[in-house]
């Protein structure tokens, strides 16, 4: 029995923009363990989700909506004094 293979999607060639983290994991690398996140892509189907180093997708995409969806950096809710 075969399957269909999802059709790839060349990120470079589209305007898309990283808009969602599904998940979180941590991939070793040599001696080192990298950060990755699933990200859906702005203007493209949910089913074509990549897995992508964390540190280089925010580098190259420093203004994406999925970042507004982040947790704090050290810990804790964020308030304001008013």
């Amino acid at each position: 029995m075969y399957t269909t293979l999802p059709t790839l999607t060349d990120l470079e060639a589209t305007e898309a923009l990283p808009e969602k983290i599904l998940e979180r994991r941590l991939v070793k690398k040599g001696n080192n363990a990298v950060p990755q996140v699933l990200i859906t892509w702005t203007g493209l189907p949910k089913e074509p989700a990549t897995w992508e180093d964390y540190h280089v997708v925010k580098k190259h995409f420093p203004a994406a909506p999925a970042w507004g969806q982040e947790e704090p950096s050290a810990g804790g809710d964020v308030t304001t004094q008013g």
